[in-house]
């Protein structure tokens, strides 16, 4: 039988409460705990996830749990700090959502401290899940559009946010073979 994996998701905003439900319907994961400043926003998620352990410190409650999995959607001026807590806490692996790093020296620093404490991290990319990616990845396997060569993307929203998604989008459709040269500008 398969290892059941215990979570804790700090954070439980509409992004937070999606994953701590996409965890909770996977029989490998436990919801084990959730946090938010919000007390209305952790009574209002606990019955959806079946009740895990609630608290508004989410330094306390992952010391407390030390869960296998830390995933927290913040604010993302709050990154390395939790990156930081999830590593203290034991955690093997850390989910967290874009931006990666508010600036690249932040961003270096995360990458730095998750290699030190051997922690692996993975920042969502769900979307390539929805039936019109897969529509737009079906079209271009086929052939049907010819030999990809070009490669244009564009998105309404926070460059930093949405970045990440069109370079993983461009690779996916192009089966990720090497490019010849990138622009981008925000």
């Amino acid at each position: 039988m398969s290892q059941t994996y215990t979570v804790l998701v700090v954070g439980m905003g509409k992004r937070g409460v999606h994953h701590a439900t996409a965890f909770s319907a996977n029989s490998r994961f436990k919801v084990a705990g959730i946090c938010d400043i919000d007390q209305k926003r952790l009574d209002d998620a606990a019955p959806k996830l079946g009740n895990p352990e609630k608290s508004l410190d989410a330094s306390a409650l992952a010391k407390k749990l030390k869960p296998d999995v830390f995933c927290f959607c913040t604010l993302p001026n709050l990154r390395l700090d939790f990156i930081k807590l999830g590593i203290a806490c034991g955690a093997k692996l850390i989910a967290f959502e874009k931006p990666v790093a508010m600036t690249s020296n932040e961003g270096l620093q995360i990458k730095q401290a998750l290699d030190q404490a051997g922690t692996k991290a993975v920042v969502s990319h769900q979307h390539r899940y929805g039936e019109h990616y897969q529509k737009v990845k079906e079209i271009v396997a086929s052939g049907a559009l010819g030999r990809v060569h070009t490669v244009y993307a564009t998105a309404t929203g926070w460059a930093a946010h949405m970045l990440s998604h069109l370079i993983d989008y461009t690779c996916w459709f192009n089966d990720y073979a090497d490019a010849e040269w990138v622009m981008a500008q925000a």
